[in-house]
């Protein structure tokens, strides 16, 4: 098993050994910009790619993209104490356990080889893009909204707190939480985690103008970093996080 990602790269790169000599019809268009959004079995996000032709069936990629990664144990859940009834706002969601929120910037450059050319107007065009570059990990810390007791001992508070070893006790006991605290929470605490990205997708483009992009991609990523991301308190967190993904992209050629 541990070998299954290092092959599916190997395997879609072997891909591009295959490829068509077919020769191509219509105009050559040397420059691309594009745009779309990504699902990926830990998340999702979005992406901007600008490309460059440099042979008839190669060409340079630059991809920047913003994503969300989600460890495999969170759970969102809700609790309702009743509180309502007292003049408190209905709890939100939130996810217990967890301690950072992680989003991630990268800044990738790759290849995109032509596979199969579109055959008619209505047709598909399949290409296998191999890229790498950098990843930078944003750690934002979660915050809970947990019951304190008042002056009064009739009566609770609620406090926004961050998962510390001297908030551990109440930021874990179930009984205590009143729901997230809501995303600006953290805005101020962020932390840096760099990183390395390797990824590799087949292409599909289906748009009928020759100048459009309309693409339908699936492939593989493979995130790492210098230490493990502690999204989670009491589950084992990740340093390397391996990836399915499907986007859609749309775009310009000229």
């Amino acid at each position: 098993m541990k070998y299954r990602w290092p092959l599916l790269f190997i395997m879609l790169a072997a891909v591009t050994a295959s490829a068509q000599t077919n020769d191509l019809r219509g105009i050559i268009y040397n420059h691309e910009m594009s745009g779309g959004i990504e699902v990926h079995t830990a998340g999702w996000g979005m992406f901007f790619n600008v490309a460059h032709r440099e042979e008839l069936k190669k060409k340079t990629l630059w991809q920047f993209e913003v994503m969300q990664i989600h460890h495999p144990k969170e759970v969102k859940q809700t609790i309702d104490f009743g509180l309502t009834f007292f003049g408190f706002n209905s709890p939100k969601p939130f996810k217990y356990g967890k301690q950072n929120n992680f989003y991630v910037v990268n800044a990738v450059y790759g290849k995109q080889f032509m596979i199969a050319e579109r055959a008619e107007k209505s047709g598909v065009e399949l290409g296998i893009k191999i890229m790498g570059g950098l990843s930078l990990g944003l750690l934002k810390p979660y915050y809970l909204n947990v019951l304190y007791p008042s002056d009064n001992s009739n009566s609770y508070v609620i406090k926004a707190i961050r998962y510390t070893p001297e908030t551990a006790d109440k930021f874990l006991d179930w009984f205590s939480i009143y729901g997230g605290a809501g995303f600006t929470y953290g805005l101020g605490e962020i932390q840096f985690i760099p990183g390395i990205q390797l990824k590799s997708g087949l292409n599909f483009d289906w748009a009928q103008n020759e100048d459009a992009i309309k693409a339908l991609e699936v492939g593989i990523i493979f995130d790492a970093y210098y230490k493990e991301v502690p999204i989670m308190i009491l589950e084992k967190n990740q340093q390397f996080i391996p990836n399915l993904y499907l986007s859609i992209e749309f775009g310009k050629k000229w």
